[in-house]
């Protein structure tokens, strides 16, 4: 196997987990003094399991397929989501 397609799997990989993870860290510590860089990459690399338990709950109980599009979908709404509920929380705070 050559190196590129390997190094694109394992960034492709990373930010599967890491883009919907970080935006929850975001909406459960909504103010940067709440964690520091390492803790909210290692709870957003924790957190970004909730994408794959999303596609696997929709693909047992709703019979919707895990395929790249449905994928996108999940990452995005996860991410908006997560994105907007960061939002509200730190307008509530101030």
């Amino acid at each position: 196997m050559e190196l590129l397609p390997i190094v694109m799997g394992t960034v492709g990989i990373i930010l599967y987990m890491l883009i919907p993870g970080i935006s929850l860290s975001l909406a459960l510590f909504p103010r940067r003094e709440d964690l520091d860089l390492v803790e909210r990459v290692g709870i957003g690399i924790f957190l970004g399991m909730t994408t794959p338990f999303i596609q696997y709950f929709n693909d047992k109980n709703f019979f919707i397929p895990i395929n790249f599009t449905t994928t996108t979908a999940t990452i995005l709404v996860v991410t908006i989501i997560g994105l907007l509920v960061w939002q509200l929380r730190l307008r509530r705070m101030d």
